[in-house]
């Protein structure tokens, strides 16, 4: 991927471009496959769930990948779009599970960063506890960790997690990404979040239009519904009939008869179910509009603010420190890998030692009975092996 992007064309990544992402066909069912391929994974791990937990915790996983695909090929497809080129339906699938990963990836290295500067940060305030000077550096700590964990905090909100995904979708790999992510949160980040601000308002904007919508005709639709007699919440309120009375007061509002005679009508129960799942399908509708707008908004930000920028100088520093931290881990394995030897050989040495004293007292414990076998047991004078009286003063050898 080329660390220099073309300076864009005047309007080409205007922001109010996002809300166009409702007309491409490409995207739209590609968020109909992935909601419907999530949904169907989720039911799946409930009832794993129910049988074996161990099982369940792989089928989760396994949900939050196929969501994480569909997400990602969602964003190629509007990634391409906005680059004025086409991707296919099939394509845009496989290089989405191809590049996961790298999405992983950038994920914990913003949580691992974040975990690093609170452990920074917590340092710093133990070192302001010494006595005499502490209040002296709380004074000067204080401001300025406020200020770097605010900027930090910041550009991880508005760029790190909503403009990670863009760069890897434009094909970069998880290095340059960091880099672009990098660069962009040290010198355009007030830019970025203006921009930010500007989508979140246009799809909030969208978002209550859009409800709207949906929710004025869904309430004409159960009004004209409950008309013709057909009742969805009867089921409900003839149940609840022998609770607070309410089933006495269903027929005012055509909740049905059995409703109102406060029995449970499992024909209304079936009403009841479809209307929840019809409810459950206006707002999932409803919430596409609103997505499809946001991740295309991000793409055409990230495009905005990368381009005419040179990454070169940043992706070698970061590539330099990459190398850098495995060259210091590398030698710190092989120290440790020499202490572990030298450790071996100094127990070894001090094995053979040990072993080495105590054969010692042995020779020296066998010499003395070595000699008393060979020495008179009266008068201790010398006797020959095979003497079985003493020469000096006749007593026999002791068997």
């Amino acid at each position: 991927m080329s660390t220099l992007d073309q300076a864009p064309v005047s309007g080409k990544f205007g922001l109010l471009r996002a809300a166009e992402a409702v007309t491409n066909w490409r995207a739209l069912a590609m968020s109909a496959f992935a909601l419907v391929a999530s949904m169907l994974m989720g039911m799946l791990t409930i009832q794993v769930l129910g049988h074996s937990p161990v099982l369940g915790l792989l089928f989760i996983i396994a949900t939050f990948a196929v969501s994480l695909i569909g997400y990602s090929a969602v964003g190629i497809v509007l990634m391409r779009d906005a680059q004025a080129e086409s991707v296919g339906f099939v394509d845009a699938l496989l290089q989405a599970t191809f590049s996961v990963h790298r999405l992983l990836g950038i994920g914990v290295l913003l949580v691992a960063g974040w975990i690093l500067l609170l452990l920074a940060l917590l340092i710093v305030f133990l070192v302001c506890k010494i006595p005499g000077v502490g209040p002296l550096l709380y004074a000067i700590a204080y401001p300025v960790a406020a200020i770097v964990a605010g900027a930090i905090f910041a550009g991880m909100g508005y760029v790190g997690y909503p403009l990670a995904a863009p760069a890897i979708w434009q094909g970069n790999s998880t290095l340059q990404t960091a880099a672009r992510l990098l660069q962009i949160g040290r010198r355009q980040l007030l830019g970025v979040i203006v921009r930010m601000f500007g989508l979140l308002l246009l799809v909030g904007v969208l978002s209550a239009i859009v409800f709207g919508i949906l929710g004025t005709g869904a309430a004409i639709a159960s009004s004209i519904s409950a008309a013709t007699g057909t009742s969805p919440l009867g089921g409900l309120m003839g149940t609840l009939g022998g609770l607070g009375g309410l089933g006495r007061h269903a027929s005012a509002y055509g909740l049905g008869a059995d409703a109102a005679g406060g029995g449970f009508d499992y024909r209304s129960m079936a009403y009841l179910g479809a209307y929840g799942f019809g409810n459950g399908l206006l707002f999932a509708i409803g919430l596409v509009i609103p997505f499809l707008t946001f991740v295309n908004g991000t793409c055409l930000i990230y495009l905005q603010t990368v381009s005419g920028v040179d990454f070169s100088a940043t992706e070698e520093k970061l590539s330099q420190h990459v190398a850098d931290a495995k060259r210091h881990a590398e030698q710190a394995r092989e120290r440790a890998a020499d202490h572990l030897a030298k450790a071996r050989d100094s127990h070894a040495a001090g094995t053979a030692s040990a072993a080495g004293t105590a054969s010692l007292p042995m020779s020296d414990t066998e010499s003395p009975a070595a000699d008393a076998a060979t020495a008179c047991a009266q008068c201790h004078k010398p006797m020959a092996a095979d003497d079985l009286f003493c020469g000096e003063c006749g007593a026999r050898r002791h068997a």
